[in-house]
């Protein structure tokens, strides 16, 4: 498993689109970070524009929609291997076909991390060239926030890998991943929440407080705002999506 990762991290590395769609993500919080600013006061010349914390720039090291190019990648980087071919000729080389599941999502969890921090480098540059950037005292809750929306990031990358490499659909792989990007199911939340609080009255049910794309933009470990919920959230669907995309492809011809 450890020869099939480090060629799963050698594709990822050598791949175009990958190399390309990190560098667009980076260079857009650069330039939003540093005309943001120079917008705002040309817009109100007595405006007091506020100084990025450090701890807040980490915290949400991709923000805007910029996600989007992140899961766009991810979904790419999933299904090549089939458009390729590639993945006849490695399935027959390995013992067990679902290590391979296994090594993608590790990869994958990989390549997020690398989306994540050269993000919020971008931010960094661009806040320490416009002498804006503090070092806060809630650094440590910063790192901790980014690390939980990474692994909801990998929740949901889990769930485009039940798509991709479990039913193998490459349209459904994309088209889900830009819709967990802009969080286009908020609206559904929304709807779901007013159908129970009409047939339960006095209910308080969130249903995004439950789902790991509404959870990704929502929580928060400094203000404490659903930290169990994003854990638990997390875990449980990475461990459901990634066993079921498992078990599928085990039992499925390539």
């Amino acid at each position: 498993m450890y020869n099939l990762l480090k060629m799963e991290c050698y594709k990822l590395r050598t791949s175009k689109l990958f190399i390309v769609m990190l560098s667009v993500a980076c260079g857009l919080n650069f330039i939003a970070e540093i005309l943001t600013p120079m917008i705002l006061k040309l817009a109100e010349p007595a405006a007091v524009l506020q100084d990025e914390k450090f701890s807040s720039i980490i915290a949400t090291p991709l923000s805007g929609g910029l996600m989007i190019f992140m899961f766009i990648s991810v979904a790419s980087y999933y299904y090549s291997d089939f458009d390729s071919g590639y993945i006849k000729n490695i399935a027959g080389q390995v013992k067990n076909k679902g290590s391979i599941v296994i090594v993608k999502f590790i990869t994958a969890a990989i390549h997020n991390l690398i989306f994540f921090i050269c993000g919020g480098l971008a931010i960094t540059a661009g806040a320490a060239i416009n002498g804006m950037l503090v070092f806060d005292k809630d650094i440590p809750g910063g790192i901790a926030t980014m690390l939980i929306k990474w692994l909801l990031s990998i929740a949901l990358c889990s769930i485009l890998l039940f798509f991709a490499v479990g039913i193998r659909s490459k349209s459904l792989t994309i088209v889900f991943g830009v819709i967990f990007a802009v969080s286009a199911l908020s609206l559904l939340y929304m709807g779901i929440n007013a159908g129970i609080a009409a047939l339960i009255k006095g209910s308080t049910f969130d249903l995004a407080s439950y789902m790991p794309d509404a959870l990704l933009d929502s929580v928060n470990v400094v203000n404490g705002d659903l930290v169990p919920n994003a854990l638990i959230v997390g875990v449980v669907y990475t461990v459901v999506f990634t066993s079921l995309t498992y078990t599928t492809f085990k039992k499925r011809d390539i």
